[in-house]
């Protein structure tokens, strides 16, 4: 092989790793689950997991039927104790512009980053447009929390409803 053969081979090489991924690809999780990446609008869509599966976190957040705010941001986390001060013990899920319907249950169901062991409370925050930021503002947004601890033993968990409500700044 020549010099100059090698050295068009390493170009090529080179361009075809620094190209742009397709519009559109198919990328299997090591977790499992098939993940959906279009790159022109930015959305991603995730299997749902089965409740039973292990190390799977099923909630269901009910959003009061007289809901009327413009949701910019869905999170969830679990904190060690409640009201949460600082960032979560564990971050689970968080969504700009969570498309749900008043008086119906975001029905979720988690797997990454779900812990193995240890009591965590559940806190939800559906932050408005006019919200907080890093804290939920009082009046403004909403927040669901689990009135006791979640015990976590690596098999899976299906805590239910949690609803959410108005949040008071308690």
């Amino acid at each position: 092989m020549s010099i100059k053969t090698l050295i068009n081979l390493c170009f090529c090489l080179f361009v075809a790793a620094c190209a742009e991924p397709a519009p559109s690809e198919e990328v299997e999780d090591a977790a499992g689950p098939t993940i959906v990446e279009n790159n022109d609008d930015e959305e991603t869509e995730i299997e749902e997991y089965d409740c039973e599966e292990a190390a799977v976190l099923c909630v269901d957040l009910m959003v009061p039927a007289d809901y009327a705010g413009n949701p910019r941001n869905l999170f969830v986390g679990l904190y060690d104790s409640l009201p949460p001060i600082g960032p979560p013990t564990v971050f689970l899920f968080d969504e700009d512009a969570p498309d749900f319907t008043p008086g119906e249950a975001i029905e979720m169901s988690l797997r990454e980053d779900v812990p193995e062991s240890g009591e965590y409370y559940l806190f939800s925050v559906l932050y408005d447009q006019a919200g907080g930021e890093w804290m939920p503002e009082p009046g403004i947004d909403y927040v669901a929390t689990s009135a006791e601890p979640y015990a976590f033993d690596g098999e899976g968990k299906d805590v239910g409803e949690v609803a959410f409500s108005l949040y008071d700044g308690e």
